[in-house]
């Protein structure tokens, strides 16, 4: 257990270059452990607050499904990400991008502790420092996506970047074709008043 508690040290202090031993170890089954406390300990902690709350039967059911849905979405983003990423000329593999991604949801954990800190301050403050708090996570989990990306194929900062909006960009580019696209028929039909 040493071994992965140094694993989350050097995540935390030198991520880059944990990330890129992570991608080249291809440390899978430390992966799959930080994915899983990063996704059970929040969800755990929502889930003992509210199994008591009346009208929400399947919270349980729940649980599992948003631990089986998020570990989907991780298994699809490494292979998404992977193909973009040798687009862009990355030399790396696709299971070693997993296994560095698989650490990228270590910032989950300090929701707990960093929200009950916010939950203790006065009404005014709370829900801004619950917004910081979030906003703060979710940096923090893209810059570790990030160095995943820049360890497990060895691209620039940019490159990365690039690679991890690429989904989002294509996203917004379909979005986009299909409002225009909807748009222009729209002012070819004729209308009658």
């Amino acid at each position: 257990m040493g071994n992965f508690l140094e694993t989350i040290y050097d995540v935390l202090f030198n991520p880059k270059t944990a990330m890129q031993v992570i991608a080249d170890k291809k440390l899978i089954g430390q992966a799959f452990a930080m994915f899983t406390i990063g996704m059970l300990v929040p969800v755990w902690a929502v889930y003992t607050g509210i199994r008591a709350t009346q009208g929400i039967p399947a919270v349980g059911f729940l649980f599992v499904l948003h631990f089986i849905g998020s570990l989907l979405l991780w298994i699809m983003g490494a292979c998404v990400l992977h193909f973009i990423a040798e687009l862009a000329g990355g030399r790396g593999t696709a299971v070693g991008l997993f296994a560095a991604l698989g650490f990228a949801h270590l910032p989950r954990i300090a929701a707990i502790p960093l929200g009950v800190i916010a939950a203790l301050l006065p009404d005014g403050l709370r829900g801004v420092a619950f917004g910081v708090i979030g906003l703060l996570i979710v940096i923090w989990t893209l810059s570790l996506d990030v160095a995943a990306i820049r360890g497990a194929h060895g691209l620039s900062a940019a490159k990365a970047v690039l690679v991890l909006a690429a989904p989002l960009l294509v996203l917004i580019g379909g979005i986009v074709v299909v409002v225009v696209f909807l748009g222009s028929t729209l002012l070819q039909l004729p209308f009658h008043v």
